[in-house]
Formats: C-alpha cells, structure tokens, sequence
C-alpha cells in the first residue's frame, strides 16, 4: 500500500475536475459576453441566453473537460453486466424516491438559510428555466445533460477511481457531482442520486443505464411537470384534480422507490478495488489532499454566493 500515491492520484483528480469547471465557467460566461456584445437586447431574450451558454459548453465545453480528465490516471474496465427489464423499473423507482428525498433534504437547508437572511433563497436553475421555452430547455435537460454528465461523473471517473473500490468510486463520483451543481438546492439530490447512478455503473460497466435513468428523471421533473403548469388551469376544479393525481403519481413512485431500496440495501454489496487504502486513512487520503480541496472549496462558495444573493 502506498498512501502517499494513493492520495496524490486523488489530488491530481481533484485538480483537474477543478480545471475543468473553470473551463466550462470560462467558456459559458465568455459565450454569453460575446452574444451580448453582438447585440445588447438579446439579454432580454432568455431563449438566446440559454443558447449562448449551452452550445458552447456542449460543444466546447465538455469536449475539453473530457480530454482533461482522460489525460489523468489510468483506466480500469469493468466487468459488464445486463439489467433485466424489471430491474431497470426497480432501478428508476428507486433512483426517483432518492431524488425526491433529496431534493426535500436541499428545500429544507435552503428554508433554514432563507431564515437566517431574512428572505428565500432562489434556486438558480428554477430561476433560469421558468422564462424559457419549455422544449427548447427539454433538449439541454432531457437529452443533453443527462448523456455528457453520466459520461464524465459516472463514466470518466468510476473507470479511474473504481480500483480503489466500488465504495470509493460511488462516493467521489456522487460527491463531485453533488459539488458540480453549485447551489443548496440541488447539491443533496444531485449528490444522492450521483452514488446511485454510480453504484449502477459500477455493477453494470455500462453507461447506457444510467443515461437512460437520468433523463426520464430529468423529464418527470421538467417536461412533465412543466407541461402540467402550461396546460392545466391549476384554480379550477379540473386542474386540481389532474394536479393531484400528477402529486399522487409522482410521490407514490417516490415513495416506492424509497422503500424499495431500503429493502435492497442489505443486498446493494460493494466490492473492494485492487489498490487497497491503509485503514483509518480513508478520508486523508481521498478528501483531504490538495486537489480536491481546491475543488470543495470552489463550489463550496459558490453553493453559498448563489444562496447570500
């Protein structure tokens, strides 16, 4: 066991997921600089400020992040697995109750913070999408998103880190997906349902799970619902209806899923990696090195600029 190693591969990870995040920042604010030098008013166009941060990071963006992170440490190939059918109907149920639960653990934090300031804390994501035509924002959350995150945090970082353990390659590629987020209130869902879509990866070796998971949970809680507030008068009699029976459908697949997976967990086993870190060391030698603490701390005030503005 080499720990030193160990914990300097981490830190190289930790660096380079920090880079890449300023590249992507770079690239997105210098996108939309460049739309509103062109012509000024497009700024009350929220379709084209979409546009000007999205294309760029799908196209540039997140081309340059994956060669970053592919120039790091060596791979590791997992052992590819199928899902059955109905185990990819356990694993989206299970999969929606951890982000509704999530999502209820980063509504609480951000009431608690809204509190302590005197005023709500605005969801950045809520605040950019409510103005924006629902199908032009449905290609970036529904299709894109959901392909190029699962490559990059489930993908990208599980091949490398799952040699250390299943453990620890659900946990980083959770956790860094979490942080990535960059507000309260999507950090705990985003970090909950990262580990599970990472604990599916790793048992699978195959991407095209996940994938497929991510975006019908995308499209549940942006299409769906989106289409629900457009559509259904909401005041009358009607709209309260078909609104309570999306609620009912909704939170009981959460709740389901929820106790789906509580029943599973004993079984959820988690295999060991061939590079073995020194007991007691865990947490040195995978957070607490210099890379993934430059990455922690980036988001980590981010997450609490957007929630003091």
């Amino acid at each position: 066991m080499d720990t030193k190693a160990y914990k300097k591969e981490f830190s190289r990870l930790g660096l380079r997921m920090a880079l890449c995040s300023l590249v992507i920042m770079g690239i997105q604010y210098g996108s939309q600089f460049l739309v509103l030098a062109v012509n000024r008013e497009w700024v009350d166009n929220p379709d084209i400020m979409l546009a000007s941060s999205m294309v760029p990071l799908y196209l540039l963006g997140y081309p340059v992040t994956f060669w970053i992170i592919k120039a790091g440490s060596e791979k590791r190939d997992i052992e590819k697995h199928r899902m059955k059918p109905w185990q990819f109907i356990l694993a989206f149920m299970m999969s929606y109750g951890i982000l509704i639960l999530g999502n209820m653990i980063g509504l609480g934090v951000t009431l608690g913070i809204g509190l302590l300031k005197g005023e709500e804390v605005v969801n950045p994501l809520l605040a950019v999408l409510d103005d924006v035509n629902l199908w032009i924002s449905s290609v970036y959350i529904v299709l894109l998103a959901p392909a190029f995150e699962e490559y990059l945090f489930r993908k990208l970082i599980c091949d490398r880190v799952v040699k250390y353990g299943q453990g620890t390659a659900v946990f980083v590629s959770g956790f860094m997906f979490g942080l990535f987020h960059g507000n309260f209130n999507q950090f705990f869902y985003a970090f909950f349902i990262g580990c599970f879509f990472a604990y599916i990866y790793v048992k699978t070796g195959k991407i095209r799970y996940t994938i497929g998971l991510h975006m019908i949970v995308n499209f549940i809680g942006s299409v769906a619902g989106g289409l629900l507030l457009q559509n259904v008068e909401m005041e009358s009699v009607t709209g309260m209806i078909v609104y309570a029976l999306y609620a009912l459908c909704v939170y009981g697949i959460a709740i389901t899923g929820i106790v789906l997976f509580l029943v599973n967990r004993p079984k959820m086993k988690l295999d060991a990696g061939e590079m073995v870190i020194e007991r007691g060391s865990w947490f040195r030698t995978v957070l607490c090195n210099a890379g993934m603490i430059i990455y922690i701390v980036l988001f980590t005030l981010q997450m609490f600029v957007f929630s003091l503005l």
